[in-house]
């Protein structure tokens, strides 16, 4: 996206992140302060845009004190008793006014299904969206099986909204010469199989290869041997430990023990020894949870097989009930 604003001068980018939004009136605040933010350069233009544009509200503004100037709005925006279709036109309004472009980047969109008026906002969202020209939306998260019922369900606001693509990873011949040359760029060493082995180990997750990278470079001096390297995966495995406790909270036995046949390999979920080794309940039991663990993203299935959606549970699973690779 920086190459495209530095190619196309009228085309600006604003950043959303929606992991961390829980009401309508979080979701609206951010997303005038990141169109507030990503189309202006400097302070000045920032309080301009918000009398120009935001003035059917009487917002109370945050300046960060860093050198970028950032600009955190709270409109205090009751859904019930407002207009908040005035907010999502702002980068169109934006857009023609200043003759640029706006792309608007939604990271974790899905976690939006979770708040409690989804079904409400996403109709907005999409009859709003829908009517802008100037305004381009890409939408994007880590939920696989969550963005599919958002944009492939033909019930849904967004069924055939846009363009769906499914991002592949980003493969070893890109990665390794990175991270050995970002280590050199301080000093430090990592060996082309360091490199492919820390890759292989998070199964090329761009988020856990990043997080591995810097708990290695943290704790490495001047060369990484293979003790800091097996050491910071069990840093990596700890610090979200957290989340994987939460997530397992939500799940039955049953589906436990499901996550841990995975894990071990197994494929004959059905299969009497199976079925008693792991507790995995009756056939009708085993069918439900073979559908809930996809529709929770924590595995998926490829043909007949099942595997991990996030390789770090994956080695944390292991880990906790010592399952052997």
């Amino acid at each position: 996206m920086e190459e495209l604003m530095q190619e196309e001068s009228k085309t600006k980018v604003c950043f959303m992140d929606a992991s961390k939004i829980h009401t309508e009136e979080e979701f609206y605040n951010k997303f005038a302060s990141i169109v507030i933010q990503g189309v202006s350069s400097t302070l000045e233009q920032k309080l301009s845009d918000l009398v120009k544009f935001i003035n059917r509200f009487t917002p109370s503004i945050t300046i960060a004190s860093d050198p970028m100037n950032s600009v955190e709005v709270n409109l205090k925006v009751n859904p019930v008793k407002e207009s908040p279709e005035n907010i999502l036109q702002l980068p169109e309004r934006i857009a023609e006014a200043k003759g640029i472009k706006i792309i608007v980047c939604i990271d974790e969109f899905q976690q939006l299904a979770n708040l409690p008026k989804w079904k409400n906002l996403e109709a907005m969202l999409r009859a709003e969206w829908q009517l802008q020209h100037h305004t381009t939306y890409c939408l994007y998260g880590s939920k696989m099986h969550m963005m599919k019922d958002i944009f492939n369900k033909a019930n849904s606001p967004f069924f055939k909204f846009g363009q769906l693509m499914n991002l592949k990873r980003i493969a070893k011949e890109y990665w390794i010469p990175y991270i050995m040359s970002n280590f050199k760029k301080t000093g430090k060493t990592i060996s082309e199989s360091q490199a492919e082995c820390l890759c292989e180990r998070v199964k090329y997750n761009s988020w856990y290869v990043q997080q591995y990278c810097f708990f290695l470079w943290s704790h490495t001096d001047k060369e990484v041997t293979q003790e800091l390297l097996d050491n910071q995966l069990q840093l990596v495995l700890d610090t979200n430990e957290d989340l994987f406790l939460t997530e397992m909270d939500e799940l039955t036995p049953t589906q436990i023990g499901m996550l841990k046949a995975i894990a071990s390999g197994e494929k004959h979920f059905n299969a009497k020894d199976v079925v008693e080794t792991y507790g995995l309940g009756q056939p009708q039991s085993i069918t439900r949870n073979k559908k809930v663990l996809v529709e929770k993203d924590l595995v998926e299935k490829h043909l007949q097989d099942f595997s991990f959606v996030d390789p770090v549970f994956e080695l944390w699973l292991k880990r906790e009930y010592n399952i052997l690779p």
